[in-house]
């Protein structure tokens, strides 16, 4: 499948910055419902180890967040938060051009808030529940190219 890179756009000190990122819309489910689909907006980080996606989310599929396993995650310049695995399932979708792609892993819901310069972000997707079942090709500022590996399954 392939993704465009999305043209993000910012004000900082009221001047425009824009900038090419590699957000893609990927759809999650509770395992137990697998018909309620929601669709967030993700940030493929290859240098994440864990997928985590704002806990409204999780939420409305029906998860109890903190009944989770919690964790402790560490970002850029040491910053921490906390997220609660739970399994979820996860499809890749490409508006038709190429078939879903499904699969289920473990993802961390966070009630810390992504940053207010990126509000349409609700995911950061690394290689725990999303990276580890893919081979991606980051082709800067064309296009992010994802392949199943053999043990997925096509829905």
């Amino acid at each position: 499948m392939i993704f465009p890179y999305v043209k993000v756009t910012r004000f900082l000190k009221y001047q425009k910055i824009e900038r090419l990122l590699p957000w893609i819309r990927f759809g999650i489910y509770n395992p137990e419902n697998k018909s309620n689909i929601l669709y967030p907006l993700g940030l493929l980080d290859s240098v994440s180890e864990i997928t985590f996606i704002d806990h409204e989310f999780g939420e409305e599929l029906g998860y109890d967040i903190k009944k989770g396993r919690k964790i402790e995650v560490l970002g850029v310049g040491g910053a921490k938060i906390d997220v609660y695995l739970h399994k979820v399932g996860i499809v890749l979708d490409n508006s038709g051009k190429d078939e879903n792609l499904r699969l289920e892993d473990l993802v961390g819901f966070s009630y810390n808030k992504f940053p207010p310069s990126m509000p349409q972000q609700t995911a950061i997707l690394g290689t725990l529940g999303f990276i580890r079942h893919f081979n991606i090709t980051f082709n800067y500022p064309s296009f992010i190219k994802i392949e199943n590996k053999l043990t997925l399954k096509f829905s």
